[in-house]
């Protein structure tokens, strides 16, 4: 099996882009196209590979496939249990789903808004952690 940085690299050669171009059009760094392509990045984030599947037209499956996000024994099971194997219900699968997809449309917000959204659910998750110890 081809390796998930030849893969791209294949891909992006057969548009005739550039590594910055892809970058560009995934709206990731160039930096991270090069490290993966190379394999110095081993594990790059679900939302990264879906932007790189987006920009070069190949479904995210078939990238989350060649990275081992998705094998044949989990290939049933649903991206977000597999990424985050801990979440014990349904509800909190949903819950960081819908996290997720919100950041995934907002990915132009600044450095500091997420940061301030990281402040906003550690205030959140202590509110609620006190609201529930006080019952």
């Amino acid at each position: 099996m081809k390796s998930l940085g030849g893969f791209i690299k294949e891909r992006r050669e057969a548009k005739n882009w550039s590594k910055r171009r892809l970058a560009t059009e995934a709206d990731i760094s160039h930096t991270e196209v090069h490290r993966i392509e190379n394999g110095e990045r081993k594990n790059p984030s679900v939302p990264v590979l879906n932007a790189l599947a987006t920009a070069l037209d190949v479904p995210n499956e078939e990238l989350l496939k060649i990275a081992g996000y998705i094998t044949e024994e989990n290939g049933d099971i649903p991206i977000i249990e597999r990424v985050f194997p801990t979440l014990k219900t349904e509800k909190q699968q949903q819950t960081v789903q819908k996290i997720v997809d919100g950041l995934a449309r907002n990915s132009d917000l600044e450095e500091e808004d997420y940061d301030d959204l990281v402040d906003q659910m550690e205030m959140f998750l202590a509110y609620a952690k006190n609201k529930k110890n006080s019952r």
